[in-house]
């Protein structure tokens, strides 16, 4: 499987390129923006690095592309051709990503809002901290990422409930559960963390019949939007069924200056910041991955179209 002619489509990818450059000279790399790729770009390239999503991969001679983030849904929206081979970059995004989740965790159980709030307008109200020893987190998605954020909550003496689509027991959690059983497990969640991926079984999953179940219960979304219904999170933020919410991704990124969002009371808001991809890291998985193809073996880091992770 020989790989030659790569094209680049990443916000990174003069950077992304230069690094690749120094260790495959051998490659011809392009890069490109996703509004400036050609046809004629589709028909040079053997492999896609990035995120050119809605590109039609069905009229080119690509043949491999590889993700430089871990979220994939935006890539094989359009339908994926069974030829083309799907990889991804994982890096340390789970750790980073697990310890954004921790940081919102601490700064509601800490209440760093409330004091900021207090700072500003120059009062000395002592609130009482929290602790979160003790309280029950549920991750929806127990991949890497779930994983991830279930070891850094478990290390401060959570119970970590894991949700995913068949239910497998998984280390570091608890206990898993298959995805049916959410609406009984929000009943006793402290802490609802979204990390899965957007897929036609997530899509819409955290609704009101999940939400109107929550008892005080703290939402952390680094997964994709989708898997929220945006009025029901409303409106059980405006109950008290949901105490506040940590919101890292959105329909439309950036977030438009109209979203009411901004205003949402209990809401903090961060620019689909929480799992950065890491040039070195997003260049040496692919850089293994390259290596596999051309030694024949299997990839790393495969992704599965039809599932959608």
């Amino acid at each position: 499987m020989s790989t030659s002619n790569v094209l680049v489509c990443d916000r990174d990818g003069d950077a992304w390129a230069r690094v690749v450059r120094r260790r495959r000279p051998d490659l011809d790399l392009r890069v490109r923006t996703p509004s400036a790729i050609t046809s004629e770009d589709l028909a040079w390239a053997d492999t896609l690095v990035g995120f050119a999503a809605g590109v039609d991969l069905s009229r080119s001679s690509i043949r491999w592309v590889h993700s430089t983030g871990a979220g994939v849904d935006a890539l094989i929206a359009p339908g994926w051709p069974p030829h083309v081979q799907l990889t991804r970059s994982p890096g340390s995004l789970g750790d980073r990503i697990a310890e954004y989740c921790l940081a919102q965790a601490l700064a509601h159980t800490q209440r760093l809002d409330d004091f900021r709030r207090e700072q500003a307008g120059r009062h000395w109200s002592p609130h009482r901290p929290r602790t979160l020893s003790g309280t029950t987190i549920v991750a929806v998605g127990t991949g890497t990422i779930g994983c991830a954020i279930a070891g850094r909550f478990e290390a401060l003496g959570c119970t970590t409930v894991g949700v995913s689509r068949r239910g497998r027991p998984t280390p570091p959690f608890s206990a898993v559960h298959a995805s049916d059983a959410l609406g009984t497990l929000v009943d006793t969640a402290d802490w609802l963390v979204l990390a899965a991926p957007l897929t036609a079984s997530t899509q819409g999953l955290v609704d009101d019949a999940i939400l109107s179940r929550c008892r005080g219960t703290y939402l952390i979304n680094v997964a994709r939007s989708g898997l929220i219904d945006d009025q029901a999170l409303r409106k059980a933020l405006g109950s008290g069924k949901v105490t506040g919410a940590s919101l890292d991704v959105f329909d439309d990124e950036p977030l438009p200056e109209t979203s009411v969002w901004w205003d949402t009371p209990g809401v903090r808001i961060t620019p689909h910041i929480a799992g950065v991809t890491v040039v070195e890291e997003a260049t040496a998985a692919f850089l293994e991955e390259l290596e596999r193809r051309d030694t024949n073996r299997p990839p790393r880091w495969p992704v599965n179209p039809a599932a959608g992770y």
